[in-house]
């Protein structure tokens, strides 16, 4: 029904500017009325007519996941997977497709698998029928009215003779006839650019609407956001560890009761975790692999962010998200901290020593980390133990410790900055106003924008003018794909990383690459 409604309106509208186009008084009124009539044509081609379509293929969509949800509660995704025309719209088909084999590959790599949103969005729909140049219509419309009118005057008022009796009232004839001609254009392009502009406009908000409603239910029903199956990942992560460490046989050699620090918690990961972590320190069971970060441009690598790594000796490597918050909550992450900028700075002494030129490694610094340690001492004192110049380290501070601990944060930016060290805001999402509010401001070298937050290009791209505007260094993290590449590096922002360019690596991979690095 309200694909026929849509239908119906549309050729109301054609007709109306039709009628007009015929009606005109004069040929040259009926040549920019019917210029006016023909291009609302090829937009209604072009775009309104995709618009409908869209609307009814999200309500295909929506029919065939309750089907499938009937057929196979348990898992829809088997049977929407199946279908050969989801939508029944060939452009929704056609980009459904690649998100199926998008997909299949994530499955089979063990990845998280991307929403469906990244693959039908407002933004690639807006490209497809060229919203753009569908939105210029009513104002083209209302500037050929006015064209229609200073012609129909210049028309009329030129002719005006006054020589003889009759040829001054020819001369009126003349210019009442230019000035219908302006007064019917003018109020023909008016007209059909109010009504042109209120239907698209009604037609876009339905098709968003619809789209909104497919990729809630889409998410819920058959493949969740990204962020439900980070968090069930996470949960489910913890669950298997925990279970596993509890079958572990206690050798009593480590314990809560023996350990340095007075602990007490019903939680039970904290209670079941935290005797094997405060083992593995002491094991040195506790690593860092290396994210490469790139010159956008030339896709060189420039540096490294440097993530802690759990190799425990029964259960493998151990995921950051299962052993992290329980440290963050009791406060010892201070202590892990401490022990992996140890080996960072360690290990570049060792590749200067057999002569790798190592690029600058990122280190995360915490809100914890700010108010329970003095870190501008702390590596001074491991800069000088190991001889390495500053520009070797730099400090990825938390956005949080700006928000929550502005003044100290500050503080200790100001004065690792002046040893020498690189500072740049880690985990930013946009948020210039939330940063900079205050009379204390934060001066770091750079910001680093998380792509997770950015909903789309258009995001990206005024976050990245508001940089340029503010003469801020962006770096960015989370690249995902080509597409997000190409915008960072037309606005701007020619530093970053991500698993489109490169996962995390163990010491021994970076160590190879940066090798090749040096020979190339």
């Amino acid at each position: 029904m309200k694909k026929w409604i849509s239908y119906s309106v549309n050729l109301a509208i054609l007709a109306g500017a039709g009628a007009l186009t015929v009606s005109a008084p004069d040929w040259l009124s009926m040549i920019i009325v019917g210029t006016m009539t023909a291009i609302i044509l090829l937009g209604d081609i072009f775009g309104v007519i995709p618009l409908i379509q869209y609307s009814t293929g999200f309500d295909n969509a929506i029919g065939n996941i309750r089907k499938a949800r009937e057929t196979q509660a348990s898992m829809p995704w088997l049977v929407v997977s199946k279908m050969e025309s989801f939508f029944g719209q060939k452009l929704l088909d056609r980009l459904f497709e690649e998100y199926k084999r998008k997909v299949e590959q994530e499955r089979k790599n063990g990845m998280i698998v991307g929403g469906i949103d990244e693959a039908i969005n407002e933004e690639e729909l807006s490209l497809r029928c060229w919203q753009g140049v569908l939105l210029q219509i009513p104002g083209t419309l209302t500037g050929l009215g006015l064209l229609g009118t200073f012609i129909g005057l210049i028309t009329g008022i030129s002719s005006i003779q006054v020589s003889s009796v009759d040829a001054a009232l020819t001369s009126i004839q003349t210019l009442f006839g230019g000035i219908q001609v302006a007064f019917y254009t003018s109020i023909s392009g008016v007209i059909l650019s109010i009504v042109f502009n209120i239907m698209y406009k009604i037609l876009w908000n339905v098709m968003v609407r619809d789209l909104g409603m497919f990729t809630t239910l889409f998410q819920r029903n058959v493949i969740p956001s990204v962020e439900e199956q980070t968090r069930y990942s996470q949960k489910k992560e913890m669950q298997q560890i925990q279970e596993r460490l509890n079958r572990l046989p206690q050798n009593g050699n480590f314990s809560l009761a023996n350990s340095d620090m007075a602990f007490q918690s019903n939680a039970g990961s904290e209670s079941v975790l935290m005797p094997q972590i405060l083992s593995g320190l002491q094991k040195k069971e506790f690593t860092f692999h290396l994210q490469p970060r790139y010159d956008l441009n030339t896709q060189e690598i420039i540096g490294a962010e440097a993530l802690v790594r759990w190799n425990h000796a029964k259960l493998g490597m151990v995921a950051p998200s299962v052993f992290i918050p329980v440290l963050e909550k009791n406060g010892y992450i201070t202590k892990l901290d401490q022990y992996i900028w140890n080996q960072i700075c360690a290990k570049m002494r060792e590749w200067i020593d057999e002569g790798i030129r190592p690029v600058p490694i990122s280190v995360n610094i915490s809100k914890t980390d700010i108010l329970a340690l003095d870190i501008s001492e702390l590596f001074s004192e491991l800069i000088q133990k190991y001889r390495l110049p500053p520009r070797c380290i730099e400090f990825d501070i938390a956005q949080n410790a700006y928000l929550e601990a502005r003044n100290i944060t500050s503080e200790f930016e100001k004065q690792v900055q002046q040893k020498g060290f690189r500072i740049v805001v880690d985990g930013f999402k946009g948020d210039f106003f939330a940063l900079r509010a205050g009379e204390i401001h934060p001066y770091a070298d750079a910001y680093k924008l998380d792509l997770r937050f950015c909903k789309d290009s258009k995001n990206i791209i005024s976050i990245a003018e508001q940089a340029r505007n503010m003469r801020v260094s962006m770096v960015a993290e989370g690249i995902e794909n080509m597409e997000q590449m190409s915008i960072l590096r037309k606005n701007g922002i020619t530093e970053g990383q991500g698993f489109y360019l490169s996962k995390s690596v163990s010491i021994e991979e970076f160590e190879k690459m940066m090798k090749w690095r040096q020979e190339s």
